[in-house]
């Protein structure tokens, strides 16, 4: 049991590794931002999301502003959501991290439910393919 225990830790540790890579993938197309445009938080967390926003009314991309610079339609509802559903799997890759699959496995639904991403869906899929192998055990929850 203990033996099985350690397997189940050392698998959780290895995803949560391969899906932070994943996170910290440099985008595959150079960024055509204006190097003095001020950086918010807001934009800040959307860059690192991983995700190509648009705004909803003329699909211009989001520039790290509030308004769209193309149509004005208001995008901080918008952008405040990507950024709640990105802190959402930055959550659900820590509590992986830390052994606690149901956790993880409710943060990246949560996540998905907000905001879908192919990455989203991918701890998804892996939370919940680590509950159908742990069970209800606590042999991914319990403390190292």
């Amino acid at each position: 049991m203990t033996r099985s225990v350690r397997v189940a830790h050392a698998l959780v540790r290895a995803a949560s590794t391969f899906l932070s890579t994943l996170v910290r993938r440099p985008p595959k197309t150079p960024s055509s931002r204006v190097p003095d445009i001020p950086r918010t938080t807001l934009s800040s967390g959307l860059r690192s999301a991983g995700v190509e926003n648009r705004c909803p009314v003329c699909q211009a991309r989001f520039r790290g502003a509030r308004i769209c610079s193309r149509c004005g339609a208001d995008l901080e509802p918008l952008m405040l959501l990507a950024v709640k559903a990105w802190q959402l799997r930055q959550a659900a890759r820590q509590a992986l991290e830390a052994g606690n699959v149901e956790r993880a496995l409710g943060f990246a639904i949560e996540a998905q439910g907000i905001q879908g991403t192919d990455g989203g869906e991918a701890l998804r899929l892996l939370g919940a393919w680590l509950k159908t192998v742990c069970g209800s055990s606590s042999c991914c929850s319990s403390p190292r």
